[in-house]
């Protein structure tokens, strides 16, 4: 038995539709993990996070809601960002949409929690900057968006 590698989305391997998709996911990552991740570490640093904890909304609705900006501006981002691969650069959309949007739920889910998880460590705004930073070099590295093609060791 010999297996067979096969490209199914990318048949004729073209680095164009590589780079570009994984932008998606890059610029996704980027907007949603900072927004939250900044804005809690700002106001642990101006002294308003103390404020907003004792008003009548708990902590849990608290950091929802600092979730939700990231959250929001992610899931709007994201296809906004797939709409401009689709028709800007040519490459071209094959599976399932709604495949898509679960997926794009999912990791702007996960970024966001991330951020939040990066603000709860930080006590002022550059350590959460530097966090979000060491959080993101590995991840864009480890996922091989930067890696060409023709760069890649064969598989047969």
């Amino acid at each position: 038995m010999r297996l067979v590698p096969r490209a199914w989305y990318n048949p004729n391997l073209e680095n164009r539709w590589f780079f570009v998709s994984g932008l998606v996911s890059l610029l996704t990552l980027v907007v949603t993990m900072m927004v939250p991740a900044l804005s809690v570490a700002w106001e642990r640093e101006q002294g308003t996070f103390d404020q907003l904890l004792v008003t009548p909304p708990r902590p849990l609705e608290i950091l929802i809601g600092k979730a939700m900006s990231g959250l929001v501006i992610g899931v709007f981002e994201a296809p906004l960002v797939v709409l401009l691969a689709v028709y800007w650069f040519g490459v071209p959309f094959q599976g399932e949409l709604w495949v898509l949007y679960l997926g794009i739920g999912l990791f702007v889910l996960a970024a966001v929690g991330v951020g939040l998880a990066i603000s709860s460590l930080a006590l002022i705004l550059q350590q959460a900057l530097l966090g979000a930073f060491m959080f993101m070099v590995p991840a864009v590295v480890l996922s091989g968006f930067a890696t060409s093609i023709a760069n890649m060791t064969p598989t047969v």
